[in-house]
């Protein structure tokens, strides 16, 4: 009786696992929105590491 159970669930499960699989896209593959918000970040951060320099030489000078 267990068994009877057990073999639709497990057709179940490797069916939709099956179509999960096929949608997902190449590893390694990213959108070029993605990419373009990184290289945002990257020159915010840039921005950011700037002023920080500037601040820091701000307190050495005044020290």
């Amino acid at each position: 009786m267990a068994s009877l159970i057990r073999v639709p669930l497990a057709t179940a499960l490797l069916v939709s696992l099956f179509a999960c699989g096929a949608k997902e896209e190449p590893t390694g593959v990213l959108p070029q929105g993605h990419l373009d918000a990184l290289d945002k970040t990257k020159d915010v951060e840039n921005v950011l590491q700037d002023a920080h320099k500037k601040q820091l030489e701000g307190i050495d000078t005044q020290g």
